[in-house]
């Protein structure tokens, strides 16, 4: 065994257990979870035993199991990339939903119900001057 293959295997292992320790704050779901297990598991394989990328590379066609893994990573990324766009949109909605809200709850405190009568705005006179007599 080559000495480049613990230091590999451990980093994986250590990845998969971050990954489902943490996952309150990382929020994954299942299917994200099979996917990151099943990563793991195809990682750890492929160190241990480089030929298995090779035999699965030439059962679908690919010329070499550096492709595959190549192309294999590509589409994780899409996905990746695509759940993160629609979480992102999801929470601007959301955002946007809740900042409506409160500037509608700040609206009602500040001048009341739509239709009911405000008292008119006073006039302050300035520092320097003093109402007439009539008030203007």
């Amino acid at each position: 065994m080559q000495w480049i293959k613990i230091p590999l295997i451990i980093a994986a292992v250590l990845i998969l257990a971050m990954v489902f320790r943490h996952r309150q704050r990382v929020g994954l779901r299942a299917g994200s979870r099979l996917l990151v297990l099943a990563l793991a598991i195809m990682a750890v394989t492929s160190i241990i035993d480089p030929d298995i990328p090779q035999g699965l590379a030439n059962v679908l066609g690919v010329t070499r199991g550096t492709d595959l893994l190549l192309y294999g990573l590509i589409v994780v990324f899409v996905l990746t990339s695509l759940g993160l766009y629609f979480r992102l949109s999801e929470t601007e909605q959301h955002l946007r939903r809740l900042v409506r809200s409160l500037a509608i709850e700040e609206a009602l405190r500040r001048d009341g119900p739509p239709g009911a009568r405000r008292s008119p705005p006073t006039r302050d006179p300035g520092p320097d001057r003093t109402p007439d007599a009539d008030g203007t």
